[in-house]
C-alpha cells in the first residue's frame, strides 16, 4: 500500500490506535527522535530510564507519534504486551490481536491479510516485559515497529529512544496552558511529582476540578512516601549463568540473534530441536554442548548457541549455521528474508575469522558483487516492464564484457528495504561499479532509492577526483518523466546527462513506454546505447564502501525531504 491522501490528522482506515492523550506535550524532541530512527531502523524501542520504579510516558508517546506521523502510514496497530513476563501468554496475546488485525482487515478492504508486512504500515507493541522476548513476534516483511518498555534489554543503543523525566519549564508549562493553573501552583505540582508526566496531568486536572488544593496533592504525596516499602521479591535464579546472556556488546551477535529468533528454525520447540540434529550433523570440528536443546526458552537457547559460535569463531561452523536455517527455511516455504540476514552475518564474521587466521599483506581486493545495480522504486503497477527492462540492459551488457564479470546486474527489486536493509542489498549496492536508476517522481521520494543514490555519490567523493574528471556511476533512466510542473532536485542534475549517445540523438520519451507498447526497435536501440556507455566504464575503479557507513548516510535529495515515503 502507499500512502493515500487523507486530512493532516485523519488517521489511516486500517488502525487500533487509542485516542490522542491530552493533554500530552513537552515529547516534541523525542518523538522527533522516534521518527528519524523508524527512517534508519526498521524497529525501535521507546524505554523508560532503568533505574526508575515509574514508568515515564512511553506508552503515551508512542501512541502521540502514530497521531502525529499518520501521513506516513497506511496501516497502524498496537499489541498490547501488558508488561508480561511469561512467553507463552505473551505470545498468546500476539496471535490474539493478530487474528483481530487480520478480521479487520478481511471485513474492511475485502481481502485476506497474507504476504510480507510493508514498509508503510506501523505496530505498536506497547509495555513490553523484555523487548528481546518480542523479537520472535515481530511480523515478516519492512513494517516499522515502535516496541515501549521499562527496560532495554540487549537492544542497540541507537536504535532507541529514552523518555526520562519532563524537563521543569515543560512540565510547568503542560499545567499552566492546559490546566489553567498559575506559576506558584504549576511549579509547585512539579516539584512534588519530579518530573512524572502521568502524575502531573492527573494531579493538575484533579486540582483543576476543585476537587482538591495544590497544597492538599502535595501534603498527601508527602505523607505516602514516608511509608516504608513493600519487602523485596527474592529474585528467581536465571535458568542459564551470568556469563551466558546475551548482554554482549557486539553487533555482529546481536543482529545474528534477533534474526534467528525471527527465523523458522526458532518458531517452535519442534523446529529448533531439528534444526540442533541438522547442525550436528555438520562436518565442523565445533562440538555443540548438550545444553543447547534441554527446555530453555527459546532466546536462552539462541544465546548458549551464540556463546558457542563467538567463542570458537570458527568459519566453517558459523558457515554451516547459516547452511542449517537456509535449509529449514526452504523445507518451510517461509522466512526467506530471516534467512538471508543470517547469511550475510554469517558470511561476515567468517571472512572476519578468516582474516583474523591468515592475514596476509598481499590480500587481493574485494571483488565487486555485481558489475551494474538497477534502482528501482518499486511499484507494483509496472514491476513486469521494469524486470524486463533490466533483463535485457543485462544480457546486452553481459555479452559486450564476454564474460569478464562473475555477475552482470543486480535488480532492486522487492527488497523490503528501510529500517533494516537486507545484506544483499547493502553488498551490492557498496561495491556495483555502476548505478541504473529507473526515473520517476516517486523515485527521488522514496527513502531507500535516495540512500542508494546517496551511497553511489560517495563512493565518487571517496576518490578525490579533479572536479569534472570523477568517473561516471550513475546513469539514470528517463522511465517515467516527471510532470511539466514537478521541479527536479537539484542533487540530479549534473547526472542527468550521463549517457554517452554516441553521435544518436538523446531519447526524449518515457522508456517505459518503449517496453509496455513491445516497441522493440527503439527499444533494442536504447538499450545498445546505455550499455555500450556502461561498458565504457568497466575498466575505471571505483572504491568500495565501508558496510557500516551505508546506513549512515545522510539520504540524498534533501530539497524534496518534505515529500519522503
Amino acid at each position: 500500500m502507499s500512502p493515500s491522501r487523507r486530512p493532516p490528522r485523519q488517521l489511516p482506515q486500517m488502525n487500533n490506535l487509542p485516542p490522542l492523550p491530552a493533554p500530552f506535550v513537552g515529547r516534541d524532541e523525542e518523538i522527533a527522535d522516534a521518527h528519524r530512527l523508524l527512517m534508519d531502523h526498521r524497529a525501535v524501542l521507546v524505554h523508560d530510564p532503568e533505574d526508575r520504579r515509574y514508568g515515564y510516558g512511553t506508552s503515551q508517546l508512542a501512541i502521540s507519534y502514530g497521531h502525529l506521523y499518520t501521513q506516513h502510514y497506511e496501516l497502524m496497530w498496537v499489541f498490547d504486551c501488558g508488561r508480561d513476563p511469561d512467553p507463552d501468554r505473551l505470545a498468546d496475546r500476539v496471535a490474539n490481536e493478530t487474528e483481530r488485525l487480520r478480521a479487520a482487515f478481511q471485513q474492511d478492504l475485502g481481502r485476506p491479510l497474507e504476504g510480507p508486512t510493508a514498509a508503510d504500515w506501523l505496530y505498536i507493541f506497547d509495555n513490553a516485559e523484555d523487548p528481546d522476548g518480542l523479537l520472535q513476534h515481530f511480523p515478516e516483511g519492512n513494517a516499522r515497529i515502535l516496541v515501549t518498555s521499562r527496560r532495554t534489554g540487549a537492544w542497540e543503543p541507537n536504535a532507541r529512544v529514552r523518555v526520562g523525566p519532563l524537563a521543569e519549564p515543560d512540565a510547568v508549562r503542560l499545567l499552566m496552558e492546559n490546566m489553567g493553573l498559575d506559576q506558584r501552583q504549576a511549579a509547585r505540582l512539579v516539584e512534588t511529582f519530579d518530573g512524572h508526566p502521568h502524575q502531573i496531568v492527573r494531579a493538575g486536572e484533579a486540582v483543576l476540578a476543585g476537587r482538591v488544593t495544590v497544597e492538599q496533592v502535595a501534603t498527601v504525596t508527602e505523607i505516602a512516601r514516608m511509608a516504608p516499602p513493600p519487602p523485596e521479591r527474592q529474585t528467581p535464579s536465571p535458568a542459564l549463568p551470568a556469563q551466558h546472556r546475551a548482554d554482549v556488546p557486539d553487533r555482529a551477535r546481536t543482529s545474528l540473534r534477533s534474526s534467528l529468533l525471527r527465523s523458522t528454525v526458532c518458531r517452535d520447540s519442534g523446529s529448533y530441536r531439528r534444526w540442533m540434529a541438522d547442525l550436528r550433523s555438520r562436518p565442523t570440528t565445533t562440538v555443540l554442548p548438550e545444553a543447547a536443546t534441554v527446555d530453555l526458552s527459546m532466546a536462552e537457547r539462541v544465546d548458549l548457541l551464540l556463546d558457542t559460535v563467538f567463542e570458537q569463531e570458527d568459519p566453517e561452523f558459523v558457515r554451516a549455521l547459516a547452511d542449517t536455517v537456509a535449509a529449514a527455511t526452504d523445507a518451510a516455504g517461509t522466512g526467506r528474508q530471516m534467512a538471508d540476514s543470517v547469511r550475510g552475518i554469517a558470511e561476515e564474521l567468517a571472512r572476519r575469522w578468516q582474516g583474523d587466521r591468515q592475514a596476509s599483506p598481499t590480500e587481493p581486493a574485494e571483488a565487486p558483487s555485481c558489475f551494474f545495480f538497477t534502482s528501482w522504486h518499486n511499484r507494483d503497477v509496472d514491476l513486469d516492464e521494469a524486470l524486463k527492462f533490466h533483463n535485457l540492459l543485462e544480457r546486452r551488457v553481459t555479452a559486450k564484457l564476454g564474460g569478464r564479470v562473475t555477475k552482470s546486474g543486480f535488480f532492486d527489486k522487492m527488497m523490503q528495504h528501510g529500517a533494516t536493509w537486507e545484506p544483499k542489498l547493502i553488498e551490492a549496492i557498496r561495491t556495483t561499479r555502476l548505478m541504473v536508476p529507473l526515473i520517476t517522481e516517486g523515485y527521488f521520494q522514496r527513502e531507500w532509492c535516495r540512500r542508494e543514490w546517496a551511497v553511489m555519490v560517495q563512493r565518487m567523493a571517496n576518490l578525490n577526483a579533479v572536479p569534472g574528471q570523477e568517473p561516471i556511476a550513475i546513469l539514470p533512466v528517463f522511465w517515467v518523466r516527471p510532470l511539466g510542473d514537478w521541479e527536479m532536485p537539484a542533487d540530479f542534475g549534473p547526472y542527468q546527462h550521463s549517457v554517452h549517445s554516441g553521435g544518436r540523438p538523446e531519447y526524449d520519451g518515457d522508456v517505459y513506454d518503449l517496453v509496455a507498447d513491445n516497441k522493440e526497435a527503439e527499444l533494442n536501440n536504447y538499450v545498445s546505447t546505455l550499455a555500450q556507455s556502461m561498458v565504457a566504464e568497466y575498466k575505471t575503479h571505483l572504491p568500495h564502501l565501508d558496510r557500516d557507513l551505508v546506513k549512515r548516510l545522510p539520504l540524498a535529495f534533501r530539497d524534496v525531504n518534505d515529500g519522503a515515503v
